[in-house]
């Protein structure tokens, strides 16, 4: 992995968290805690506040936005260099548009958040109902970080156009444990050995053949076994008549 982009990610990934996260304690714990105190000390806790949360949600602000969008010119010049989809990748996923939504989503949320801790007058409107704004906000970058899940999973790999997938069995390229060339062979051969409509006839002849030849051995073998008998018998026969020659006539009585 490039360190740059793991680093631009990084950076994108905890400055969302620390938005988010004081966005989330704000609505959640701030604002309901100080509805038990009267105005006048609602606003000296308010002012604290911004004074030393204020350069942590610009700081967040720049970094996202900086980050954000080096993200996406590096992650287009990489799609056109390793030539997804023909170059046109991102136009057959919408990729811009979904970029362009995100974007818009995510500086109308700056600026409520820029608001809630503000001075400016131009402002004050959003101060004066923080529970509100603050969760109008929320839901903004909630709808920000799921379509950012939702982009991040479609360029998870390089999307192959079939030529490209030819060229990488042609070359006997080994890509993600899958092995290319004369070992894809194999498998295709396999895959394709009875696709035809004379599969069944193929696969019947071979049997017939095979069946043959099993039987033409059969016969041979059981001609040898008759020529070993005859022989036998032969050998059998020979011995009786050695035998009669041998024995001796009986004598006959004067």
């Amino acid at each position: 992995m490039d360190p740059t982009l793991l680093l631009l990610r990084w950076a994108h990934v905890l400055a969302a968290i620390v938005a988010m996260g004081g966005l989330v304690f704000a609505r959640f714990a701030l604002v309901p805690a100080l509805s038990d105190f009267d105005a006048a000390t609602r606003e000296k806790i308010h002012d604290s506040i911004r004074r030393r949360w204020l350069p942590w949600v610009i700081g967040a602000i720049t970094v996202l936005l900086a980050s954000g969008l080096a993200n996406f010119l590096l992650f287009n010049i990489r799609v056109k260099a390793d030539g997804w989809g023909d170059g046109q990748w991102m136009r057959q996923n919408s990729y811009h548009a979904m970029f362009g939504a995100k974007f818009l989503l995510a500086m109308v949320a700056f600026y409520f958040a820029s608001g809630l801790v503000g001075r400016g007058q131009g402002t004050q409107w959003i101060r004066n109902d923080r529970a509100k704004w603050l969760s109008v906000t929320l839901g903004l970058l909630l709808a920000v970080v799921l379509l950012s899940g939702w982009m991040r999973q479609l360029h998870t790999g390089p999307n192959l156009t079939q030529s490209q997938m030819n060229g990488l069995r042609d070359s006997g390229d080994d890509e993600n444990g899958v092995r290319f060339g004369a070992d894809a062979g194999v498998g295709e051969e396999r895959n394709t050995r009875y696709q035809d409509g004379a599969a069944g006839s193929k696969f019947r002849g071979s049997k017939t053949d095979d069946s043959k030849t099993d039987g033409s051995k059969t016969d041979g073998s059981e001609a040898d076994g008759s020529e070993a008998d005859g022989s036998e018998a032969d050998g059998s026969e020979a011995d009786g008549s050695e035998k009669k020659v041998a024995e001796p006539e009986p004598a006959t009585a004067e």
